[in-house]
Order: structure tokens, then C-alpha cells, then sequence
């Protein structure tokens, strides 16, 4: 995962001499791992000129369409701000080059619920443009999630309803009612009275932190004029599927 953000003067940005990237978008640690269970991902400068960057941990969440949500480390209540170490807190790469940045945790042993944070990897840059100088800023996330044993994997579908959106959808929100981070994928399925399928269409998968809900949307698809039921069938991975319905009038 690459979170970019340019931030320029009085220009559009551009494509920077110097680039960074990560091997890894998401980590998981293990509290109950012996000693610190240090894990690690790798810097790698692809661009072509000697590049610095800073290091250091975020938080983060995202609200019920998806949208990431950044903030100070140690703002959010699920942060892992107290718990994860990184080093180094500083690269300095020649082009072409890569160095490890390690990950550990201090105090997390008795850790009873999962946290998670975000490590930022950033560098800044000047460059030129038209005979003007302009400065950019790139930020590359790589989650950490640190997640004790044995916690339940559980959610259900809370709310469905069909929504007018310049088009009609049907939205489903669904809530993680368990206790570590889930990864969701499903269908709607259109049904007739006799309980035929007039039509389906596939969830595509999405991510939900615990206690968190998320709402997504599937286009209504062409019916004959009738009621129907619109099913959803959610799989979290869990020792059930999560199911909602709502009923749908097609003009």
C-alpha cells in the first residue's frame, strides 16, 4: 500500500527524481511472541538520486465508506502507540538502495485487545519546474496491527436499505462485532416471491477494524416490474455467514 501526498506551491505536482517504496503494506505482531518478536520491511529508494527519510508512528482508522482517517500517534483509544518500538527513526539511501526498518514491541504482554498503528516512511524533496522550485512531501503507510491470541471473529449485518445516489443502490452496513481486524467479501442476491434468483451481484472484498462498521453498495439491477428480496450473504471467515435483507420494488 503507497500513501502519497505531494504538497507544492502554486503547482500541480509532479513525478519526484527520488522515490521510495515498501515491500510490506500491512504487519502483524504477535504480543504473546518471546521477547520483543521483532519483525521487519524493507525501505527500498528507487529513484535515482541519494534520498532521506523520516520514520515514525501514526494512528489510524476509517470511516464507514472506507476512507482512511490519519492522526497524531497515540490520539485514537485502539492505538498501539504504547506498545510498538521502530527502528531506525531515520534512513539516508543512495539510489537503488534498501535498508530494513525493524518493529518490536515493548509492555504488550498482557495485552487483552488488538491496537493498531501506522509507520510512516517520509521524505522530502525540491525539484524544478518551468525555472520555478517547488517542494514535495511523500508518505508511505505500512499498517502495524498487534493482535493477541484467541480473540473471537464475529459480525453481522446491521442495516440494510436502498438508497437513491443519482442511481439506485442497495447498501448494506456491517459491523465487526469481534475482536480482531476481518476481511469481508459476499454477494446480494435479487429474489422473487417463490424464492428464485432474479439476479446477483458480488461484494468485492473490504477490510473492517473491530468495533467498526462498514457500509458498501451494489447497483440495483435490471428487474421486471415487481418486489423482491434483496439478500446479503457476508463472509468474515467466522463460524457463520452474516446475512441481512431488505425488500425492493423495481418500477
Amino acid at each position: 500500500m503507497r500513501l502519497a501526498a505531494f504538497v507544492v506551491t502554486g503547482l500541480l505536482p509532479l513525478p519526484a527524481a527520488a522515490q521510495l517504496a515498501v515491500d510490506q503494506a500491512e504487519v502483524f505482531l504477535d504480543p504473546r511472541t518471546p521477547g520483543r518478536g521483532v519483525v521487519s520491511f524493507t525501505v527500498t529508494n528507487e529513484g535515482d538520486r541519494v534520498t532521506e527519510a523520516a520514520i515514525y508512528l501514526g494512528d489510524w482508522d476509517r470511516r464507514e465508506n472506507g476512507e482512511h482517517r490519519f492522526l497524531p500517534s497515540g490520539t485514537l483509544p485502539r492505538s498501539c502507540a504504547r506498545y510498538v518500538r521502530v527502528f531506525p527513526l531515520a534512513l539516508r539511501l543512495p539510489a537503488r538502495a534498501s535498508q530494513a526498518v525493524r518493529i518490536g514491541l515493548e509492555g504488550a504482554d498482557s495485552l487483552a485487545a488488538a491496537c493498531w498503528s501506522v509507520i510512516f516512511v517520509e521524505s522530502r524533496g525540491p525539484q524544478k519546474s518551468g525555472g520555478r522550485q517547488i517542494s514535495y512531501v511523500t508518505r508511505i503507510g505500512v499498517k502495524v496491527y498487534v493482535v493477541p491470541p484467541g480473540l473471537p471473529k464475529d459480525g453481522e449485518v446491521t442495516d440494510m436499505a436502498v438508497r437513491q445516489t443519482g442511481r439506485r443502490d442497495v447498501e448494506v452496513a456491517f459491523e465487526n462485532t469481534g475482536g480482531v481486524p476481518l476481511w469481508v467479501h459476499g454477494s446480494i442476491e435479487f429474489r422473487r416471491s417463490d424464492n428464485s434468483v432474479a439476479a446477483s451481484d458480488t461484494l468485492p472484498e473490504f477490510p473492517v477494524l473491530p468495533g467498526a462498521v462498514r457500509r458498501v453498495q451494489a447497483s440495483l439491477p435490471r428487474l421486471a416490474r415487481g418486489r423482491y428480496l434483496a439478500l446479503a450473504l457476508l463472509d468474515f471467515g467466522g463460524a457463520e455467514v452474516a446475512a441481512g435483507q431488505v425488500q425492493v420494488e423495481a418500477p
